[in-house]
Order: C-alpha cells, then sequence, then structure tokens
C-alpha cells in the first residue's frame, strides 16, 4: 500500500456524502490506490475498498459482527437480519431464505415471472422509446420480488414508492450531536414503516386464522413450532429492508447490465444473438457496477489490525463491494465490462453468513426480463439526446436509462 501523505490525508478529511455519490468511481479508485483501509468522518466509519479486505472481514466472524449503524437502526429499528448474530439472526434468515431458494422459485420463473416481463414489454414496445428504469426494469423486479415472498396482491406503484422513500432517507447521516444531518428525513420512511406494518398486519391474521393459505403466510411459520408464529414487530425491521435492498435487485442488476451491454456494442449483439450468454452479461454486469456498491457493513467485535490500520472495538466498517468489484489487483481492465472475462468470484451479494439471501433469485429474474426485452426490442440502443448519469455510493447506478428502438 502507498503511504497517505498530508495532501491524500485531507482529502480524505475533506471527503462529503455528497462528493462520495457523485464522484464515486474516482473517489474510490483514490482510496484503493493509496488508503485501502481508512476512516472517513463524513461516514463516522471506516470505508474498506479492495476485494481482499472486503473478503477477509466478510468471513471474519470472530473480529467482526453484522453492522447496524445509527442511520439504519433509526431506519429499520430492530432487529435487522442485517446486524442480528446468532440464533436471531439464523431465524431472520429462515423466516425469508426458503421463498428465494431456487428449489421455491426455480418453476415460478417460467410460470410468473417471464409472462410478468413480457406483459411489461408489450405496454411499451409500440413507442419505439422508453425510460427503462420508470417503465421496464424497476416494476417487473419489485413484482418479481413480491410474487416470490408471497405479496402478490401489493401494486408495482406502492412497491416502488416504498422503496424510494426509503432509499431517500439512507442519505439522513449520523452528525456529531449525535442526531441525523436533517432533522424531517426519516418522515417519509416512518410512513412507510407504518403501511408496511399494517400490512404484515394482515398476513399475520390470515395465517392465523386459516394456516398455509397463502405463500406470504411462510414469513411468519417458516422453522417455527407447529402452531407458534412470529410476530409483526420482529420481522418488520428486515421487511422493510427487503423492500429497500431487495425489491430492487432483479431491476437495477438489469440497468447495470443493460449499461454495460450497451458500452461494448459488439457484446451486445452478440447476447441478443445467443440469450443464453445472458447468464454471464448479468454476472459482469453486477460486478461491473455493483448495485449495493456500499451498503454492508460490520461492526469490530475487538480491537483488530486489518491491513496497516487499528480499527476499535465498536468502530463501524463500511465494506465497499462495489469497489472491491473493481479492484485492479483481481480484474485486470476492471473498469470494462468484458463478457470474456476469466471467472473470478465477485461480492455484488456479500459473501459469509451475511451474504444475501436473494444472490440465487435475482439473476435470473433480471436474466429473464433482459430475455424478453432483447426479444421483442432487438435494436434498442441508448437515447444519444438523454445518456444516463450513474451515481451512488451507497446504492449506484443510473436513476434513468433513456432507450429507442426500430418499430
Amino acid at each position: 500500500m502507498d503511504t497517505i501523505t498530508t495532501d491524500s490525508a485531507e482529502w480524505i478529511a475533506g471527503l462529503s456524502v455528497e462528493t462520495l455519490n457523485s464522484d464515486t468511481d474516482t473517489v474510490f479508485r483514490r482510496l484503493r490506490d493509496t488508503a485501502p483501509v481508512t476512516w472517513i468522518p463524513a461516514l463516522h466509519g471506516w470505508a474498506v475498498t479492495s476485494w481482499e479486505h472486503c473478503r477477509a472481514i466478510a468471513m471474519d466472524a470472530e473480529n467482526f459482527r453484522g453492522g447496524t449503524n445509527a442511520m439504519e437502526a433509526r431506519l429499520f429499528g430492530q432487529p435487522l437480519m442485517l446486524g442480528a448474530e446468532g440464533d436471531v439472526h439464523q431465524d431472520l434468515r429462515t423466516a425469508v431464505s426458503e421463498q428465494l431458494s431456487p428449489r421455491s422459485f426455480k418453476d415460478r420463473l417460467e410460470s410468473h415471472i417471464r409472462p410478468l416481463a413480457r406483459d411489461h414489454v408489450q405496454q411499451i414496445i409500440d413507442r419505439g422509446s422508453a425510460e427503462l428504469m420508470t417503465d421496464y426494469f424497476e416494476p417487473v423486479s419489485v413484482l418479481a420480488v413480491a410474487d416470490s415472498l408471497g405479496f402478490s396482491d401489493l401494486d408495482s406503484d406502492t412497491l416502488r414508492r416504498w422503496f424510494h422513500t426509503l432509499a431517500a432517507a439512507t442519505v439522513n447521516t449520523p452528525d456529531e450531536t449525535g442526531g441525523f444531518a436533517d432533522p424531517h428525513g426519516f418522515d417519509g420512511a416512518d410512513g412507510v414503516r407504518a403501511e408496511v406494518r399494517a400490512y404484515l398486519e394482515g398476513v399475520r391474521e390470515r395465517e392465523a386464522r386459516t394456516p398455509g393459505a397463502e405463500r406470504a403466510g411462510k414469513l411468519f411459520r417458516n422453522g417455527m413450532p407447529e402452531g407458534e408464529l412470529r410476530e409483526v414487530e420482529y420481522v418488520l425491521p428486515t421487511v422493510l429492508l427487503m423492500f429497500l435492498g431487495g425489491l430492487q435487485e432483479p431491476g437495477h442488476a438489469c440497468g447495470v447490465t443493460f449499461l454495460g451491454l450497451m458500452s461494448r456494442p459488439e457484446q451486445a449483439a452478440r447476447v441478443i444473438a445467443e440469450p443464453r450468454v445472458l447468464n454471464k452479461a448479468v454476472a459482469e454486469g453486477i460486478r461491473w457496477m455493483s448495485p449495493l456498491y456500499g451498503g454492508a457493513s460490520r461492526t469490530a467485535a475487538h480491537d483488530v489490525t486489518v491491513g496497516d490500520q487499528q480499527i476499535a472495538e465498536g468502530d463501524h466498517v463500511w465494506l465497499i463491494y462495489g469497489s472491491a468489484n473493481v479492484d485492479e489487483a483481481e480484474f485486470a481492465d476492471s473498469l470494462s465490462f468484458d463478457l470474456d472475462r476469466d471467472r473470478h468470484p465477485h461480492l455484488a451479494f456479500g459473501v459469509g453468513r451475511h451474504s444475501c439471501v436473494g444472490s440465487a433469485f435475482a439473476p435470473q429474474a433480471a436474466r429473464i426480463a433482459l430475455e424478453e426485452l432483447f426479444a421483442a426490442a432487438p435494436s434498442i440502443r441508448l437515447d444519444p439526446d438523454m445518456p444516463p448519469a450513474p451515481m451512488g455510493w451507497m446504492f449506484r447506478g443510473a436513476a434513468e436509462i433513456h432507450t429507442r428502438w426500430d418499430r
């Protein structure tokens, strides 16, 4: 590692959340080069930006426990699968993991997800243009995940509103006084919490009345002794987390994969001609621009040394997986999208006990959505008059992807 110069130290101390969001690639590349493990005052925690250190910390259950910072605790509540450990962590994963397992969703991909994607493509195909995130990727994504969890009675507009409202609250960082930068920054999210609580109360009441009658009831009964159900307040924080981090995964995987392919027209043409290559394209897309760029974290369980830095017990540690996935020490020509890249594990879904429970489902839902889009509009291309502008250090991607195709 390079020695941190005075200039670099001053630059790190002066980093703001706004800069992390707007200049993400530049900032984290410089951190990888000069300070792969460093304290960032604006984040009130450490940022770990290299593949080696991110993976090591994620796998180190002895020195690092699940991470929940002040913002996440305020936004979601407790207990939260993201930060829980031991029996509570395992129980919360049990509540949702079956519904997102390959055995559970395999048949639903063709019977539910593909018709859903095909129907949404047909709604836009005659236009000859679309803003893909709003018109296609996000609606298909939220409905696909909701279908798998059993929340199929929720409509796309509600699900997307919940996601975007929760996402807006994540920028409300703690301040030096122990409060938050915006005193009202969680107001919208609190409203969503109330809506989700009411929805879950209805699901639980129906499950108690008619056990096993609906898929959504598995959230309360999976792994529980016969006749017992989890309480709404116990699962609510994790469901809110899934509405934020889970609903967007297939759609944002679609978005970054699409942008990656558009950056390599010859590879896009290959994928359109050979849809079987899409699995590889999605894997490369989420490596190239990881949608959950820096949202994973840990808390130091003990004083511990990582690289040449001393991390104190209780310190918050951000694992910048999106930076790790373009670490030049691991991936040649790392900032380029390349279908023919040598196989190498990425960290887009994390690794170890806190890896994403939707890591199997999201790529397959994304694959189907892209297959249907390319089959219907093989001439699809970016609109040169409205180029995409990816941004964000916690969640990364383009908020809008404007496209055209020949009718």
